[in-house]
């Protein structure tokens, strides 16, 4: 159910109109599709620092787009997200003002400007809109794949950091403000990145998922190859996680028994490749020590997290349920004495944060967002993976990218099913 808001439509001679046709992005919308695709790609580590709050490019951006949509006239906004946003809100709220832990408002407001907008969408269907903004971000990820593949050998050859990341390149008035992990390195090879994007994780999730459009729509060989060698140089694991989840998870409870199938199968299918011992697998599959290995990318990212969900949990019933208010996961690392990197992944964050209420909450707002689109079920799956998994909920780059691939709604005439049909390329 949407509830429909009717903007005035500007003269004919004055605002460029977003889908003029009903079907086709016009010029200014095509314009403003790419600008999202290029602040989330290639600008997103430049900022204007507000003390420690960096406001990115990729966030102003997005408002500006928000914006421009609804200016625009096309803007169609749905009940359901609507209260389920306001039920979140006063949620957090509450959790955040009776919170005992040191919070921040600041990060709360930033959690619901980045998902208010996941309530507004094109009007009309327009199917032409839809495949517009798909071809366009495989296009920019195709770019940031040769990069990568590039970086990949300079960068190892050179050890230069002023080629590992834009971030050294910047002036410092413009860097973003953050700790983050810029260089990683495995099996004694420096991570490509594609210059542009923080670390190699983000580097395999954007090919990961521009991968997983191209093989459902188009499916060009040469664009394919070039992404699956950026996925393969980023040496990261988790686009190759978020693809075979998107692949595997269920499309419906009545394949439930199906994915228990799949799913050990590929367990089966791994351990086989384990045991051969195929040279050049031994980069990836060592990695799997990580996770009894603290101060690793495995232990930070899964380990780590569920033992700050134990501290909450001892917290005692109200933390349990509302939180322990916003921006504190980060903060109470500190309190614990966690001599070891700890990741804020999407889950452990909102559930530390927010409570189990608020995380189902936030969790309901992206799935019915996702899941009411036109992207196709292997895609949406990807997302939603992608979402809980990694430490993605505040950042601008994933929820502009998320808005955008799912601005065009669900045709009520279109079979589900040919949703998650692959077409012949």
């Amino acid at each position: 159910m949407t509830l429909e808001i009717q903007v005035p439509m500007a003269p004919p001679g004055g605002a460029a109109q977003l889908a003029p046709s009903g079907t086709e992005l016009s010029k200014s919308g095509r314009r403003a599709v790419w600008m999202s695709l290029i602040s989330v790609l290639f600008l997103s580590q430049i900022a204007y620092n507000i003390n420690t709050f960096p406001a990115s490019t990729d966030l102003i951006c997005y408002a500006a787009v928000t914006a421009y949509l609804l200016v625009s006239g096309f803007a169609s906004i749905g009940f359901l997200s609507l209260a389920l946003f306001i039920a979140a809100l006063v949620m957090a709220c509450f959790g955040t003002a009776t919170a005992t832990s040191s919070t921040s408002w600041t990060s709360l407001m930033l959690l619901f400007v980045l998902y208010a907008p996941f309530a507004i969408r094109l009007k009309g269907e327009p199917e032409g809109a839809h495949e517009y903004v798909l071809s366009a971000y495989v296009s920019a990820a195709t770019c940031i794949a040769c990069i990568a593949i590039v970086q990949i050998v300079l960068v190892n050859a050179t050890k230069s950091s002023l080629l590992t990341n834009i971030y050294f390149t910047l002036p410092e008035a413009i860097r973003g403000a953050g700790h983050y992990t810029f260089v990683r390195e495995g099996g004694g090879i420096i991570k490509p990145n594609g210059f542009f994007l923080r670390e190699s994780a983000d580097l395999s999730l954007v090919v990961a998922l521009a991968l997983l459009i191209e093989f459902g729509s188009r499916a060009r060989l040469r664009i394919m190859g070039i992404l699956a060698a950026g996925l393969l140089c980023s040496l990261s694991g988790t686009g190759l996680l978020a693809i075979t989840a998107g692949f595997l998870l269920p499309r419906s409870l009545l394949r439930i028994p199906l994915f228990v199938v799949y799913l050990t199968g590929l367990v089966l299918a791994l351990y086989l490749l384990y045991s051969l011992g195929i040279p050049g697998l031994d980069l990836w599959f060592d990695r799997l020590s990580e996770f009894q290995t603290p101060n690793t990318s495995a232990y930070a990212r899964f380990v780590a997290p569920m033992e700050m969900i134990g501290h909450s949990l001892d917290n005692g019933p109200l933390a349990t349920w509302f939180g322990n208010g916003a921006g504190s996961y980060l903060r109470d690392v500190q309190l614990y004495h966690m001599n070891y990197e700890v990741n804020d992944p999407t889950w452990a964050k909102l559930i530390y944060e927010y409570g189990v209420l608020g995380f189902v909450l936030i969790f309901a707002i992206l799935a019915q967002r996702l899941y009411s689109s036109r992207l196709r079920i292997e895609i949406c799956n990807f997302l939603m993976f992608s979402w809980i998994s990694v430490g993605v909920v505040l950042k601008p780059s994933f929820a502009l990218v998320v808005w955008l691939l799912t601005l065009v709604g669900q045709s009520a005439s279109r079979p589900t099913t040919q949703r998650a049909r692959p077409r012949a390329g």
